[in-house]
């Protein structure tokens, strides 16, 4: 469900919140839908490299993967996976233990059914910063990252406002940023990281329908927009 997220930071503002520099600034360009199924581009910062910013590919793959992302992606849908999975899957294991990332976003999308229509809503931090979720990635043979988003149950005015799935993004708060990019930290800690909530404060409204029409401009979508019958938070 979750297959698109949000950020819309300049640059500058990013390394500030973060605290690190992107190692290719000039690579980097705001944009208010990535869609993770076009094979997309995040912002991240891994255990390997914790003081800049990277980019990774949206889409785990395994490490010795040659194939075509898509490939991978009609047969295994990596863009999120969800917390319980992470030490059942062989995939998903290893990077989980080594290999954990934030992944930098400004907000999410998530869906409301009501009277058999989709109501896309945005999801963002109260005070409008750059936040992080947590990830897990893999870094290919030709040197390029690849990146999955971690899920887990839904709380707060997202679950009141998804009626169709029950998971979110896991959110890492600045507290724990350290801790989650320190390959060395007692799994114990990882675990107790990944099973907080609420810590992040969140707002959330709906926005226009034609955020489901393809070859559409996305400058507009993170507008609120008042529905009749659906939940306002």
């Amino acid at each position: 469900m979750y297959r698109k997220i949000s950020n819309i930071a300049e640059r500058e503002l990013m390394e500030k919140e973060l605290g690190v520099p992107f190692k290719f600034p000039k690579l980097y360009s705001p944009n208010s839908v990535i869609n993770g199924t076009d094979e997309s581009t995040l912002s991240i910062i891994t255990v390997e490299n914790p003081d800049y910013i990277s980019y990774a590919i949206w889409g785990l793959l395994p490490n010795n993967f040659v194939d075509e992302w898509m490939d991978f992606q009609n047969i295994l849908n990596t863009l999120t996976v969800s917390k319980e999975n992470l030490n059942s899957n062989g995939i998903f294991q290893e990077p989980y233990h080594k290999r954990r990332c934030l992944i930098i976003v400004t907000g999410f999308f998530t869906y409301h059914l009501y009277n058999g229509s989709l109501y896309p809503y945005y999801i963002y931090q109260a005070n409008n910063k750059p936040f992080c979720i947590a990830g897990i990635y893999n870094t290919l043979e030709d040197g390029f990252i690849t990146s999955s988003m971690l899920m887990t149950k839904a709380t707060g005015i997202i679950k009141k406002i998804q009626n169709l799935n029950s998971d979110m993004p896991v959110l890492i708060p600045k507290t724990f940023y350290n801790t989650w990019l320190d390959n060395t930290a007692d799994m114990n800690e990882i675990h107790h990281i990944i099973n907080q909530h609420n810590l992040i404060e969140l707002k959330a409204h709906p926005i226009a329908k034609e955020f489901f029409k393809n070859g559409i401009s996305y400058e507009t979508m993170l507008e609120p927009v008042e529905y009749k019958g659906i939940p306002l938070v």
